[in-house]
């Protein structure tokens, strides 16, 4: 079951994800669409393992690995537009 979201919709969901699960207990950090992931150490190899399981899991849109590039996971905004991409149209 596909559905149609909108960019601020998988924004959302995305930084609550990343705040609530990749942001060490000890670091006091807000994270939003434009913070850094990759240059403030939030995404490391692991942490980049559970949000692509996140995104695919709860999202429901695979990242292949040959889109696995810096580039894409600079921040939730450029996440969100890869997302987009790779969505599945919905046909109704």
């Amino acid at each position: 079951m596909t559905t149609e979201r909108n960019a601020d919709e998988i924004a959302y969901r995305l930084v609550a994800f990343i705040q609530k699960n990749l942001v060490p207990d000890d670091v006091d950090m807000e994270v939003d669409e434009t913070t850094p992931l990759l240059l403030s150490g939030l995404l490391d190899s692991l942490r980049t393992a559970r949000l692509l399981n996140f995104i695919r899991r709860e999202i429901g849109v695979p990242i292949p690995a040959a889109r696995l590039d810096a580039e894409n996971f600079t921040d939730v905004a450029t996440i969100v537009a890869l997302i987009k991409e790779l969505e599945p149209a919905s046909f109704v």
